[in-house]
């Protein structure tokens, strides 16, 4: 085995403890493209053995992560010399390119740009995620689960807010039944994953959130009225 599994808890010393050159390949378990890669970064972790140690960290479960690092596509691998970051390949490309960055770090000299422009997520949970998000009117997204009794109190007021204010987009997430697209809200939007869970977003923003007893009809209404400068009835 080449390539070890770093998380967000031993980032900071996996980094900091090597000398040389570090690859991190960001991936998810949804991500078709990300499981074409493994075998590729078995392949770089075995021809640089001793002069790059090679990680993989599952984004989904390393959210701080990805958030310190900006990663906004999948697959990502992030390239690094002595801690500093130097350069970042998206999307799934060939062993030589890998290769060639990792090349590079050691050389010290990283092109300005190796790797195309991300391109759309194409899954289907996160292509889901990202409409909700990216609506043009403030929205309301609950996250809701159907084995936890606070998860029920709070979906009592959620349909309450629903059916006295039936002008506001709202969409019911049910995490069982699409947990992907749950996950897949959590990491676009940096919003820890909870159930339940209120939030408003609009053109890929959190405008605010809340969880567990902070879930009321007037608590909702309240947030519109900040948001919207007026009544959410009106």
């Amino acid at each position: 085995m080449t390539v070890s599994v770093l998380s967000d808890a031993d980032r900071a010393a996996a980094l900091s403890a090597t000398t040389g050159v570090v690859v991190v390949d960001v991936w998810a378990a949804w991500c078709t493209p990300c499981r074409a890669l493994a075998p590729l970064m078995e392949r770089l972790g075995a021809d640089y053995a001793g002069r790059a140690t090679v990680y993989k960290l599952d984004a989904d479960a390393n959210s701080d992560t990805v958030a310190a690092y900006d990663v906004r596509a999948l697959p990502t691998v992030l390239i690094f010399r002595e801690g500093a970051l130097l350069q970042r390949v998206v999307g799934a490309q060939s062993y030589g390119t890998y290769g060639a960055a990792v090349e590079a770090a050691l050389s010290g000299a990283v092109p300005e740009r190796i790797a195309p422009p991300p391109v759309a997520p194409t899954d289907d949970a996160t292509v889901r995620a990202t409409t909700l998000l990216d609506a043009s009117a403030p929205t309301l997204v609950f996250k809701h689960s159907n084995s936890c009794p606070v998860s029920f109190t709070a979906k009592r007021e959620y349909d309450q807010f629903v059916a006295a204010h039936p002008h506001i987009p709202t969409h019911l997430v049910v995490v069982q039944q699409e947990r992907p697209v749950s996950q897949a809200i959590a990491r676009l939007t940096r919003v820890e994953h909870e159930s339940p869970q209120a939030l408003i977003v609009r053109e890929g923003t959190v405008l605010w959130h809340t969880s567990h007893g902070g879930i009321t009809a007037s608590r909702l209404a309240e947030a519109f009225v900040t948001l919207a400068g007026d009544s959410p009835g009106a």
